[in-house]
């Protein structure tokens, strides 16, 4: 990617280009798992690759042994008994360090974002910024917390936000007083690894943080069912990171959810029907509709739906699928060859349905795919009812405001929800009526970073 011409257009763009290269030349080495302290070898090893291009590798990642997820989340509640202990001021200063770290090396952790996830540079920064913002508001609120600690906490988390949404529940719980164990994405692990080894080298007691990353995804349902643990942060999406919504939550067993829903919007008179269909693509389509915000439904009434659907094409047009490393690109790959196949199998089961597609560099991988519109399914089609994860977005067109109103509250939401709207009134009925945890008003979801539900009175009692 080095040999590629300058096309970064600004300073930060020739800076992050230049940690791009970073990265790149790091050394190849053995990631193991951590608990306790220690490094656990399996003498089983995997090498995770880039989706940028599969030629970029990291190094090889051990695979846990049974009963490894086991004693890792032992290690974490042996070490709750001294933890918790600790002043929060003294818990508190070990993320002091790391933050300033982030701040000072905010374009490195950007372009390893790029590298292990394949997120262009806007939504790789915001990865980053979203994470300081996140442990700067921990840290702020540690100076006035009273709250007691609860136990072994899991962190379980995709590749939807890499590092912000992981790193900071991790961040929020240990403030807190509590002990972790991670198991991110085995697709991207990286980000998360490198919040390890800086917090080993801040001299963070062995056993508050542990990390086992598993290519079988065996682990996840060990440590979601162990005893042991009192609460789950779940980030993502996917089978791995659903499975966890049917887990039996009770007072023993706290459950944070940040797991993607379809994201919704309704489009209802806006005042520019252009700058609306462009914030609904970029909703839709930046990092591939693989972000927890990401939007995969917009709801429209009949009388809007020429003129919105006219607007989406015109800028699908436009849209550049290509390495994420150069300026000009709007959108990388997908993360793996799986969800590849996945968007493939439902791009040929959908054609008849698709109504606009954008363009994908020539001479990349089978990971570059043609994000598409779709409309006129019908009720039973997943794609109206479940998010797919993937660069696709269904326009379901209604009748009436009232009827776009009833769709959107029969829809998995999840995270999130959109208006774009004009008349003020209608924008009071969206925020009074549609129960998310996040709105996006007349804007792209973009601009919601991740992370929003690490706050320290999560985790506590």
């Amino acid at each position: 990617m080095s040999d590629y011409p300058d096309l970064q257009t600004t300073d930060e763009g020739r800076e992050y280009e230049k940690m791009i290269d970073q990265v790149l030349g790091g050394e190849k080495r053995d990631f193991p798992s951590y608990y306790g302290g220690m490094k656990v070898a399996s003498g089983t090893d995997f090498i995770v690759s880039s989706p940028i291009d599969d030629s970029i590798t990291y190094g090889r990642f051990q695979e846990p042994e049974e009963g490894i997820m086991a004693e890792a989340v032992e290690a974490a509640k042996k070490a709750f008994e001294t933890w918790s202990e600790v002043p929060v001021s003294e818990r508190a200063a070990y993320f002091e360090k790391y933050l300033t770290l982030l701040k000072a090396r905010r374009l490195y952790y950007a372009a390893m974002v790029t590298v292990s996830s394949g997120m262009v540079r806007e939504d790789a920064v915001s990865e980053v910024d979203s994470l300081i913002a996140a442990v700067e508001g921990i840290l702020a609120d540690a100076a006035s917390h009273k709250g007691k600690p609860l136990g072994v906490w899991a962190v379980i988390s995709a590749h939807n936000s890499p590092m912000a949404s992981p790193v900071a529940y991790a961040v929020a719980a240990m403030v807190a007083g509590n002990t972790v164990v991670m198991n991110p994405s085995k697709h991207c692990p990286l980000p998360v690894y490198s919040f390890y080894e800086s917090m080993e080298r801040y001299g963070l007691p062995d056993g508050v943080l542990n990390l086992v990353v598993d290519r079988k995804d065996e682990s996840t349902e060990a440590l979601a069912n162990d005893m042991r643990v009192v609460g789950i942060a779940a980030s993502g999406s996917g089978d791995r990171l659903e499975d966890l919504m049917f887990l039996q939550v009770d007072d023993e067993l706290r459950f944070i959810n940040d797991i993607k829903g379809m994201n919704p919007a309704i489009v209802y008179r806006p005042a520019d029907m252009k700058a609306a269909a462009r914030s609904i693509v970029d909703s839709a389509f930046a990092y591939s509709g693989q972000r927890l915000y990401s939007c995969s439904k917009v709801i429209v009434t009949m009388d809007e739906q020429k003129r919105l659907v006219e607007a989406v094409s015109e800028i699908m047009k436009d849209l550049r699928v290509g390495d994420p490393v150069d300026d000009v690109t709007f959108t990388g790959p997908i993360i793996s060859k799986d969800a590849a196949k996945r968007f493939v199998s439902l791009y040929q089961e959908n054609l008849p349905f698709v109504i606009s597609k954008a363009p994908v560099a020539m001479g990349v991988s089978d990971l570059y795919v043609s994000p598409i519109v779709v409309s006129g399914l019908d009720d039973e089609n997943d794609l109206s009812y479940m998010d797919s994860g993937l660069p696709i977005l269904n326009i379901k067109v209604v009748d009436s405001l009232d009827a776009a109103f009833e769709e959107i509250q029969n829809t998995e939401c999840g995270l999130s929800a959109g208006m774009f709207a004009k008349d003020p009134k209608i924008i009071a009925r969206f925020k009074e009526e549609v129960d998310v945890p996040l709105r996006y008003v007349n804007c792209s979801s973009r601009s919601l970073g991740a992370a929003n539900g690490a706050v320290l009175s999560s985790f506590c009692r």
